[in-house]
Formats: structure tokens, sequence, C-alpha cells
């Protein structure tokens, strides 16, 4: 399995910036055609188990996806493992203080299964480009109140 990383630096502090990470409903701000995204466990969203629903727009249709916290550290790193029907990926954010703000690691991991293995030699490129986009949105998210 590869894994894939990307980074930027924004100009929120560690604290600020993991707080909006651990606030479940702000990830369909800045996920790539995400457009919800909701706790689905009890009790708080940030704690490794807890579970949420999130739906993409893939080709004009909705599109489910289950998470499960499997990282969580107070503002220092978070990350998921989600289920795609034969796809499967952990994705995680590490939070690193900068004089000028945060550096935001992102990294990913992708398993095709299935019918979905046939992708297996793009899912670099795949995930590559996925890691720009959210790394992207996300900065731009976090830093619209500069």
């Amino acid at each position: 399995m590869a894994r894939i990383e990307s980074s930027v630096l924004v100009s929120k502090s560690v604290e600020e910036t993991f707080n909006f990470l651990d606030t479940p409903e702000n990830h369909a701000k800045f996920i790539p055609n995400m457009i919800e995204f909701n706790k689905t466990s009890a009790g708080p969203f940030g704690r490794v188990g807890a579970t949420a629903r999130g739906v993409l727009r893939f080709l004009g249709q909705k599109v489910n996806i289950l998470y499960e916290i499997v990282e969580h550290e107070q503002n220092q790193r978070l990350a998921m493992r989600g289920f795609l029907g034969p796809v499967t990926f952990k994705d995680g954010y590490i939070l690193i203080p900068n004089a000028d703000g945060t550096q935001i690691k992102f990294w990913l991991e992708l398993t095709m299964t299935g019918l979905a293995k046939i992708f297996s030699p793009f899912k670099g490129l795949i995930g590559k480009i996925h890691a720009v986009e959210t790394l992207t949105n996300l900065k731009r998210v976090l830093e619209r109140t500069d």
C-alpha cells in the first residue's frame, strides 16, 4: 500500500487548526466533492472509535462513505479509516507548530479491492490529486477569516 503525503502552511495556530478538524461538519467544507459529513456515534467526535458518515457527489450521484477515527491526539494528529464500496483508505492530518502558523501534513493510504483493483495503477495519481485539493481547500477555508 503506497502512502501519499502532502503538506501546507496555514496562518492559524495549532489549536485553531485542530479545533476546526475536530468538528465533523467542517470536513464537508474542504474535502473535495463532500456535501455532508456528520458524526454517527454517541459521545464526542474526538476519540478513537468514533464514527461518521460522509456523502460525496460523484458523477452526479450521492455516494456514502463511512468513517472511523483511528488516531486522535489533541492539537497533534487526527486520522480516519474510510470505507467507500470496494475502496478502503486511511488518511490523516499531522499538525506541526510553525512561527508563521501551522504546518499541516496530510497523508493517505488507498486500498483497492474487487473490481476497483483495475484502478490500482492510478491510485498514486488519484491520491496525489486528492491530497493537493484537500489541502488547498483546507487552507482557503481556515484563512478565510484572516
